[in-house]
């Protein structure tokens, strides 16, 4: 029987949720070859003002 590769994909990018003061982001990052993790692309959540 073989090894399936879902758990080896699934190491393979993350998503990471930042804080800031005015909003907050997501950024999707990919495992480079040599282990670091690079951003691909990112995405802001506004934060609603309440009064």
């Amino acid at each position: 029987m073989s090894k399936s590769n879902t758990t080896a994909s699934a190491k393979a990018h993350r998503y990471e949720l930042v804080h800031s003061d005015g909003a907050d982001f997501v950024a999707y990052q990919r495992r480079r070859e040599d282990g670091l993790w690079q951003t691909f692309a990112t995405w802001m959540i506004p934060r609603a003002i309440c009064n």
